[in-house]
């Protein structure tokens, strides 16, 4: 399964809310990533930047359909090196690719003529001068409406002159006539304010036109907005407008704009979008537009992973969608996140009433679906990797693939092993408050262990009560490992930094013997980024736990794309590259090349060769050569996590 949709942002290096508008966009398109458990769009967010010397840019065929976001303010307007990439991105142009160009100075879309003949966002039409902020006013709330607006129809295959409409559900026996006074209101706002229509059941209905039959054809291609007011549950046309949107999929969401008590709230807009009116209909719009991008791009996902006994929903099943199934339907796919089990209860007794026997599932659980782990370890080789800016990766994409990997490990009834200290905002962090979720989701009382941490002397030394209390609580156990041979017995309680060489042999025995205790306590491992330098074990992190995995014959898999030792890795595998890169780059550290020298000189030899010795099949990890060679370079976190969970499984049904 892979996401149909990539987005690439392109700013110059100068640009300063080229990080900003990188960090906003992957919130409002993917996934906010400190609230990993809400539902985003899951779509990939990755960025392009660069000065007037050098434009740095990863792999940008990380899916079919991708969209470049080109942010031009008064530096790349400047610069013959943007004017040159963005030439070439034009010429490219074609059905799956969309280059879009962002107003940010006066003269912006002079860079390249195409841009204006194709598409173009501008936040400020009235703005004269040489810097145009996207952060302020209403430019922000401006730019996503044209962001999603383009978004779906370029997901849905629409025209660019195509505009999207509005079906405007209201009730006209209000007091005071508020339900067609606010209808009024929103359809003078969709004229005036966006390039969206709205199909509009006062005026624009033709005379000699049936009403049911008109409104039925029209909002097969619409999205319906509900304008709840205190009378609409009571009116049977908006009762049935409601109906035919849910017959037909198509998108719906509630304003809620009472002014009183009302008798009942019709129950099929119980389960769609909704907010409180607070005067804002920009964003009313905007939620509106979000809502139909996720079901677009749902839609398009989950379609692909349907076979004939398989229907999904571009949104979470109720109990009007039961009667609508197939006879031949057995499954039931629908979007993150899972529905609670209380209504997923519910609509099993529905089922078991009319005879059917349906399997309701997202795509999480459709992975995880027939692989239960049974609480077996699993462990995660992940830290820092400083090739991310080089390769037009994120921090946020980085966390997020490391929030997918450890949910769905989760979800697969497995737990973690990991070794890292205690930093803020480390990844020991990120999986407490994780594996602090999960629990709370599971209603798992706090006895139960989701991940275990190890911690290496002299690290565990400094520990606090506090520490260990607050990681208990959040079904985090912290494992101190034992010492290594180099540590003597008066110094075990000790903390030593790491400032002489023989501070460093003590660090780099201990970091071993903790990594073996790692593999001796889980059944496989997972490598992602890491230290290639700089690092005070015998060797990066990443590559030593890789290289005692494998030497227990314990099964790895290999996360190239993100840079790092995970990528010099995949690089030694697919013969690309040889061991001898990997001493190379850690002897760049000069720290590094004295304790190297120190044990090749005491007959404590480093075993970089052993990875010249293996090759992809020695991965042993369940999955084929070619799929691991995928993983090696796949940027699309549901498609690697997809791998990993395969791999995991076919290593159980052959256990």
């Amino acid at each position: 399964m892979r996401t149909p949709l990539s987005v690439y942002v392109l700013y110059h290096t100068e640009n300063k809310e080229g990080s900003r508008i990188y960090s906003e966009l992957y919130s409002l398109l993917c996934r906010d990533v400190n609230n990993p458990f809400l539902d985003g769009l899951d779509i990939p967010v990755y960025f392009v930047t660069g000065n007037d010397e050098k434009i740095i840019n990863g792999d940008l065929s990380a899916t079919k359909k991708k969209l470049f976001l080109v942010f031009i303010d008064i530096n790349m307007f400047c610069s013959e090196k943007w004017a040159s990439y963005i030439k070439e991105l034009t010429d490219k142009v074609d059905d799956n690719t969309l280059v879009v160009g962002v107003k940010q100075y006066r003269h912006s879309f002079s860079i390249n003529k195409k841009l204006g003949e194709t598409q173009s966002i501008v936040v400020d039409i009235n703005a004269d001068k040489d810097h145009i902020l996207m952060f302020e006013g209403n430019n922000w709330a401006y730019f996503t409406t044209q962001l999603y607006d383009l978004l779906i129809r370029f997901i849905s295959n629409k025209e660019a002159k195509e505009s999207l409409s509005i079906f405007i559900s209201h009730s006209k026996r209000d007091r005071a006539n508020k339900g067609e006074l606010m209808a009024k209101e929103v359809r003078d706002f969709l004229y005036s304010d966006t390039k969206l229509n709205s199909f509009f059941d006062v005026h624009d209905i033709l005379d000699g036109y049936k009403f049911g039959d008109q409104i039925t054809t029209k909002i097969g291609s619409c999205s319906l907005l509900i304008l709840f007011t205190d009378t609409y549950s009571s009116r049977e046309w908006c009762r049935k407008e409601a109906l035919i949107a849910k017959d037909k999929h198509i998108p719906i969401v509630a304003v809620f704009m009472l002014d009183g008590n009302v008798d009942r709230v019709f129950p099929y807009i119980g389960n769609v979008p909704s907010t409180v009116f607070d005067g804002d209909w920009r964003k009313v719009i905007n939620l509106l537009l979000r809502t139909m991008l996720d079901q677009s791009v749902e839609a398009v996902m989950l379609e692909e992973d349907c076979d004939e006994n398989t229907e999904f929903l571009p949104y979470p099943p109720e109990a009007y969608n039961m009667s609508l199934l197939k006879d031949e339907t057995r499954k039931l796919l629908y979007p993150e996140p899972p529905l609670g089990n209380e209504e997923l209860d519910v609509l099993k007794h529905i089922c078991e009433k009319m005879h059917r026997n349906i399997v309701f599932c997202t795509p999480m659980s459709h992975l995880t679906e027939n692989i239960n782990l049974g609480q077996k370890n699993i462990a995660i080789s992940i830290s820092e990797s400083t090739d991310l800016p080089a390769l037009g990766i994120g921090e946020e994409l980085y966390k997020d693939l490391t929030i997918e990997i450890t949910r769905h490990l989760l979800k697969a009834n497995g737990k973690l092993v990991y070794g890292g200290d205690l930093r803020a905002k480390g990844y020991t962090e990120l999986f407490k408050e994780l594996s602090n979720q999960y629990g709370q989701l599971e209603k798992a009382g706090t006895d139960v262990i989701y991940i275990q941490n190890y911690l290496s002397w002299p690290l565990f030394n400094n520990v606090t009560l506090e520490q260990k209390a607050d990681y208990l609580n959040s079904r985090i156990k912290l494992v101190a490992s034992d010492v290594g041979e180099y540590v003597q017995p008066h110094e075990v309680s000790d903390y030593l930094p790491p400032s002489s060489l023989e501070n460093r042999l003590k660090w780099a025995s201990s970091l071993s013997k903790m990594r073996c205790q790692m593999v001796e306590n889980s059944i496989a491992r997972i490598v992602v980024g890491g230290k290639t330098k700089g690092f005070t074990g015998y060797m990066a992190g990443v590559v030593e736990e890789c290289k005692i995995a494998l030497e227990s014959k314990q099964p790895v898999f290999i996360v190239g794309a993100f840079g790092g030792a995970a990528h010099m890795l995949s690089e030694v595998f697919e013969k690309k590259a040889y061991s001898k890169s990997l001493l190379d780059k850690a002897n760049e550290y000069d720290n590094y090349k004295e304790l190297y020298d120190w044990c090749e000189k005491n007959d404590r030899h480093i075993n970089y060769e052993f990875f010249d010795s293996i090759s992809i099949a020695d991965l042993n990890n369940g999955l084929t050569e070619v799929e691991n060679t995928v993983l090696f370079h796949s940027v699309d976190v549901i498609e690697i996590v997809s791998l990993i969970l395969k791999g995991l499984n076919n290593i159980n049904n052959n256990a």
